[in-house]
């Protein structure tokens, strides 16, 4: 880390900040049984890529159940230990907090309302002018240093801010948060993640809330 480095903060969304992922939670209530078929091919087998998984997933399910989405969501959705609190030191800190997500905006954006003058939320959009959910892409890779295959590019998003002035922190728990901790000055890491890190002997240190985040952090402000 470079004291005069300004930090920034790229966390994931499903999973991350959330509980558990809000993605296959939709899938579990509203998708039929071959989500899971797709989730496998997705996560383990590594044939679908994400861009594509996610379009197939959501295709599963009719547009006109958004209403009935929000309300599930809202009700069932729990964000993980300590998020609150991560936010407002981040917010004092003047720490810019960025959420990733392959995810859509509408799902998202409801769970983090009252977060929505506090961080900045990177994701797509979901289209519910045809009969089944579509996807209309706002980060799709363009010119992806690392694989290029996920419908919505960390990666890109991530060298936006470039490494002479930004000390990079990545935070997340499964496969499309890989990339971005390829670049990444330090990587918090949960779940999934961890074994693909192993894998590629990237460092990283284990969370399991944004209590654990957050005292790493003041580590690090107080340098």
């Amino acid at each position: 880390m470079v004291k005069d480095k300004k930090i920034i903060i790229f966390s994931d969304f499903d999973g991350t900040i959330t509980e558990r992922d809000v993605v296959v939670m939709i899938m579990e209530r509203f998708a039929p049984p071959e989500w899971e078929e797709i989730k496998n091919k997705i996560l383990y087998e590594r044939s679908i890529s994400l861009k594509d998984g996610i379009e197939r997933l959501f295709g599963f399910i009719d547009s006109s159940k958004k209403a009935e989405i929000l309300n599930f969501v809202k009700s069932k959705v729990k964000l993980r230990d300590g998020f609150v609190e991560f936010v407002d030191f981040c917010k004092a800190n003047e720490i810019i907090f960025n959420v990733l997500s392959g995810g859509l905006d509408f799902f998202i954006e409801e769970v983090l309302n009252q977060f929505k003058n506090k961080i900045n939320i990177f994701c797509n959009k979901g289209n519910f002018a045809f009969e089944k959910i579509k996807i209309d892409y706002k980060y799709l890779p363009k010119n992806c240093s690392i694989c290029g295959n996920c419908g919505c590019c960390k990666v890109e998003i991530v060298e936006k801010y470039p490494k002479n002035d930004f000390t990079r922190i990545v935070i997340g728990d499964g496969l499309a948060d890989l990339f971005p901790a390829k670049i990444a000055d330090l990587v918090f890491a949960r779940s999934d993640l961890i074994n693909n890190l192993k894998e590629e002997k990237i460092p990283y240190v284990e969370f399991k809330t944004f209590y654990e985040i957050k005292e790493k952090l003041i580590e690090i402000v107080k340098r």
